[in-house]
C-alpha cells in the first residue's frame, strides 16, 4: 500500500495548526439525516474539519440521527458537545461480531481521509460484544479501544469490568509491524475477537450479553490515505471524532481515564529502552520489533545488537 508522506512544509503546517487538538462532529443535520431516517448516497459528507473528512462508504439504507449514551466523554479536559450528534446506518457490516474482518462490500462504515500525518481518535457508541475493524487503504491495521461499560447492575454485574481497554498491536499474534512507517498492520486471518473477550483474555467461547458504553477507538493516519471503520456483523454509531499530530491526547468520562497522553492507563507501548540519534555499529545487523530484518535506516524502531534505536 502507498502512503503519501508530507513535505518539510506542509508538515511543520500541520504541527502548528495542531497545538490544539482538532475535534469534529457529525451532525445528522448537516447531511439532512432524521431520527426516522433518511437514505442517503454512498460518499455523503458527514462531517469536515480543517485536516478531516468523513463520508459514508456505502449507501446502507437509511440512516438516521443517534448518538452516545449521555455527554460524559472530555478530550484534553475539554467536554465533547455530542448532544444531538451521531449517525448510524442500517445495514450490518459484513461477517459475524467475531469474524476476522475482511473487507466491506457494503453495510454501515465511515471513511476517514485526513489531509496530513497524524492520528484519528474515533468517537461512538461501543459494545464489548462486536469486532470493530480499521482498514487503511484496504488493509486491516491495529488500533486502540477502550469502552467504559454502562450496562447497569442488571445486566452480568458479576462478568463484566467496568471499563474494556487493549491495544490491538500488543495482543499475541494480532499484527505485524511495518518498520518504515512505524504502523501495525493485522495478520490475514486473524479475528479480532469481541472487544470484551480481548480486553478479558478470553476466547470466542465468552460472550458479553448486555455490555455498552461511550468508546474511543485510536488509530495512526497518513495523509490522503483512506481509512474505513466499521463493526463487523453489525452497524456502528457515529457521534465525533478527533485529530493531532501527537498522538497523547487523553480521554476521560466521568468516571475513567480512558486514554492517557495517548495510552491505555497501565498499558504501555511495550518499548523500552529507545535511543534517540545515536550511532549504531556499522557491521551488526538491524531488525524490527517484530523480529523482521530491516536497513539500518527504516523508519521507526530498529534494533541494533539488543539495543532499539529511534530514527525518525
Amino acid at each position: 500500500m502507498k502512503k503519501m508522506l508530507l513535505s518539510a512544509a506542509l508538515l511543520m503546517a500541520a504541527f502548528s495548526a495542531n497545538a490544539q487538538i482538532e475535534i469534529g462532529y457529525l451532525d445528522p443535520a448537516t447531511a439532512g439525516i432524521t431520527e426516522d431516517g433518511v437514505e442517503i448516497a454512498a460518499g455523503t459528507t458527514l462531517a469536515t474539519t480543517e485536516h478531516v473528512t468523513v463520508t459514508n462508504l456505502y449507501a446502507a439504507g437509511a440512516y438516521k440521527a443517534t448518538g452516545l449514551k449521555g455527554d460524559n466523554m472530555s478530550v484534553n479536559g475539554t467536554p465533547l458537545e455530542t448532544s444531538g450528534m451521531g449517525v448510524q446506518g442500517s445495514v450490518n457490516g459484513p461477517g459475524t461480531a467475531a469474524s476476522a474482518g475482511e473487507y466491506p462490500a457494503s453495510g454501515t462504515v465511515y471513511r476517514f481521509v485526513p489531509n496530513a500525518d497524524g492520528y484519528l481518535y474515533v468517537f461512538h457508541a461501543g459494545s464489548g460484544n462486536k469486532n470493530y475493524v480499521v482498514f487503511e487503504e484496504m488493509s486491516r491495521i491495529g488500533y486502540t479501544y477502550v469502552m467504559e461499560n454502562t450496562g447497569g447492575d442488571d445486566y452480568n454485574a458479576g462478568l463484566c469490568p467496568d471499563k474494556f481497554s487493549y491495544d490491538l498491536t500488543t495482543v499475541d499474534g494480532a499484527c505485524t509491524y511495518d518498520a518504515e512507517f512505524d504502523q501495525y498492520f493485522v495478520n490475514e486471518g486473524f479475528a479480532i475477537l469481541q472487544a470484551g473477550q480481548v480486553a478479558e483474555g478470553n476466547d470466542a467461547a465468552y460472550t458479553y450479553n448486555h455490555t455498552s458504553g461511550n468508546s474511543v477507538i485510536k488509530f495512526k493516519v497518513f495523509a490522503n490515505c483512506r481509512y474505513d471503520v466499521l463493526a463487523t456483523g453489525s452497524k456502528m454509531t457515529l457521534a465525533a471524532f478527533a485529530f493531532d499530530t501527537t498522538g497523547d491526547a487523553t480521554v476521560t468520562t466521568e468516571n475513567y481515564t480512558l486514554l492517557e497522553n495517548g495510552q491505555i492507563p497501565g498499558v504501555g507501548t511495550g518499548i523500552t529502552e529507545v535511543v534517540a540519534d545515536e550511532a549504531a555499529d556499522a557491521d551488526a545487523p538491524a531488525y524490527n520489533i517484530a523480529g523482521q530484518r530491516v536497513n539500518k535506516d527504516a523508519k521507526g524502531i530498529v534494533i541494533i545488537n539488543g539495543k532499539k534505536y529511534l530514527n525518525k
